[in-house]
């Protein structure tokens, strides 16, 4: 399949020392920005994209730390016009796209990935579960790790800080998922490339980031990666930019270190997986405050210490 990550450099007042903008300025940088996104999105249709990847929260215009107004007033549902426009793009271009928005949902604020199919059809949306310090003044939790059946395989959506956490490419992983599709604002080659390795599936990451300048040291441009963990195509460090590549996201990994001298399984996946062993992972599922390492940071309060240990 033809994937294309859309690395946009974002326009924004925020971070300029200022006192914080005006809702009418932040509202026009907004639609610039959505503006240059879809622009993108013709630009990867032209090269006959099978799936586009957008950055996260691409439609966002308040900062988490400007409380002027709660998100949940502020932005649009899934009946919104920036929904409809995006369904629009991918019905004209025949193409899947996965759009990192701000949705209100429920009467509450996400922070999601909404993966549009061909038809312009919702085929599934992911709230971002993992919020970063300060996103929860503004951001519910997500509490789902979906996967999607589609026709261009099975895809798992994250939002930037969930690839931090093993746990959510690991769960995906385990639903069949083939790719992983993350619109992200904070990307780093180091996680991306573990995630899609120890899991076997394919990552497309596309990055946004603001200010002047190529990206700040730490982080890493837009990229998509295969499922041996290696980047096969990558964004410059600087500008807004299309990348696109061919990838067979259906196809495993092949055996390593032998391995199938010993086990019945030409796909890396699959010996990992007949070689799991959940019976030794159970302290995964408990309560942080009932883990030892609870203990290091708020030393005294635990009760279940001695019982995990």
């Amino acid at each position: 399949m033809q994937i294309s990550v859309l690395q946009q450099k974002i326009r924004s007042s925020y971070g300029m020392g200022q006192k914080e903008p005006p809702l009418d300025v932040l509202r026009r940088e907004a639609a610039f920005n959505l503006e240059e996104a879809w622009a993108m999105i013709d630009e990867a249709g032209r090269r006959a994209s099978d799936l586009a990847v957008t950055v996260e929260a691409i439609n966002g215009h308040l900062n988490c730390a400007d409380t002027r107004w709660p998100f949940a007033e502020i932005y649009e549902g899934l009946d919104g016009e920036t929904v409809r426009r995006f369904a629009e793009k991918a019905r004209a271009w025949k193409m899947h796209i996965v759009a990192g928005l701000y949705l209100v949902i429920g009467g509450k604020a996400y922070n999601c990935a909404v993966l549009f199919d061909d038809a312009g059809e919702i085929v599934g949306v992911h709230r971002k579960v993992h919020l970063p310090a300060g996103e929860e003044r503004q951001i519910t939790h997500g509490d789902r790790l979906d996967v999607f059946e589609t026709k261009l395989g099975r895809i798992g959506m994250q939002v930037c800080w969930d690839m931090q956490f093993p746990e959510s490419a690991r769960i995906q992983a385990l639903k069949g998922a083939e790719l992983i599709a993350l619109p992200t604002l904070g990307w780093e080659n180091i996680y991306g490339v573990c995630r899609a390795y120890e899991n076997s599936v394919s990552i497309a990451a596309a990055m946004g980031f603001g200010g002047e300048g190529p990206l700040p040291e730490g982080s890493d441009p837009s990229c998509i990666v295969d499922p041996m963990g290696r980047i096969v195509a990558q964004a410059a460090r600087a500008g807004s930019e299309v990348v696109t590549c061919e990838l067979d996201i259906h196809r495993d990994p092949p055996p390593q270190y032998g391995s199938e001298n010993y086990i019945d399984s030409m796909s890396m996946r699959k010996t990992r997986f007949l070689q799991r062993r959940p019976g030794v992972y159970s302290l995964l599922s408990e309560q942080t405050e009932d883990l030892p390492l609870y203990a290091r940071y708020f030393p005294g309060t635990q009760k279940k210490t001695e019982r995990n240990a």
